[in-house]
């Protein structure tokens, strides 16, 4: 029954933050990093693989990286999905600079926790000092070059931090110790390529990420896979001036977990995104987009917009719609851009 207790106990953790997510993405483990940072991105419909030109580049596209020309960083945060559990947020932090003669070295930084949660013992007794916050952390490194002017490279690896539950809880309701109890840990890389074709305006993006071992939370139990995922996207800017620009993307996300069904129900169960930016004079911006998760039950509109001044830009992306919950679910985020100084003869 103890066993038992504290089985339920962590995977009650991880079904608090895998709630919005089923069928492929609902087997695996660390499942934090399937959550889509970024205001920008979240506001076009999830969409950013085939655009990837700031600092979340470093999430959905490292190659994105080889194509800019600053010093980009980034910051987000997010009160994860409110109406389920208020204590539960998200952080996001990224960026990117380039090292001469070497290419485009970027890093990022992804905290979630789910807040606090007292443990109680097998018979439902809450533990005395059995007060304890779960998180998921994950650092990456990352870097890209240009194989030719229309075409580069990316490639990433991260560290993989997950802890449910102290382990002296565990020892405690078993009265055994348990190696790794109640954490576990990973690595993983992430490979991408971004194409700028020769129809002007159009790229194509590509990546696959989080390929690595399977975490495991006790020695003497199962593992799961990490959530690797396969990402495609599409994006057209029909209008580019110094005063308007409008781009048009679309994207679909696939977690490459449990693939044995026919194709059918893997298309199905495959996340797509359609998303739209206006942006007037780089100073404001507007977004849209529509977020399709048939299996996990989310489907809906997204939306947000920007607002640059000097070197610093906000952004807010909302995409509550999508939930067949009451929600409030907002994305804010920071980005600073240094550009290099230039000079005539």
């Amino acid at each position: 029954m103890a066993k038992r207790l504290i089985t339920g106990m962590m995977a009650g953790i991880v079904f608090l933050v895998s709630l919005p997510l089923y069928g492929a993405a609902s087997q695996a483990g660390a499942i934090f990093l399937a959550i889509y940072p970024g205001a920008r991105p979240n506001g076009m419909g999830t969409c950013f693989t085939a655009i990837a030109d700031d600092a979340m580049a470093t999430y959905y596209n490292d190659a994105g990286m080889a194509f800019q020309d600053e010093t980009d960083i980034t910051f987000m945060h997010a009160n994860w999905l409110p109406g389920l559990y208020p204590d539960m947020y998200y952080e996001y932090v990224g960026g990117f600079h380039e090292f001469p003669g070497i290419g485009k070295i970027g890093a990022n930084f992804i905290y979630l926790t789910t807040g606090t949660t007292e443990a109680i013992d097998q018979y439902g007794n809450p533990i005395p000092g059995g007060v304890f916050s779960s998180f998921d952390l994950a650092v990456k490194l990352s870097y890209a070059t240009k194989l030719y002017e229309d075409l580069s490279i990316g490639v990433g690896g991260k560290f993989i931090y997950s802890y449910l539950v102290p382990r002296w809880i565990i020892e405690r309701i078993w009265g055994m110790e348990q190696k790794g109890g109640g954490t576990g840990t990973s690595w993983a890389i992430d490979l991408s390529v971004l194409y700028k074709t020769y129809f002007d305006g159009l790229n194509i993006g590509a990546s696959l990420q989080n390929l690595g071992p399977n975490i495991s939370y006790l020695e003497s139990g199962e593992s799961d896979p990490l959530p690797r995922t396969l990402r495609l996207g599409v994006a057209y800017s029909p209008i580019r001036t110094q005063r308007n620009k409008l781009t048009i993307t679309s994207e679909i996300t696939k977690i490459l977990v449990g693939v044995t069904r026919v194709v059918e129900d893997e298309w199905k169960d495959t996340w797509k995104g359609v998303g739209i930016e206006y942006t007037l004079s780089e100073f404001l911006s507007v977004r849209g987009g529509y977020f399709w998760d048939t299996v996990g039950e989310r489907v809906g509109p997204t939306f947000g917009g920007g607002i640059r001044f000097a070197n610093f830009e906000f952004d807010i992306g909302v995409d509550s719609a999508i939930y067949d919950f009451p929600t409030d679910n907002y994305r804010f985020s920071l980005y600073y851009s240094i550009k290099p100084n230039s000079s005539t003869d």
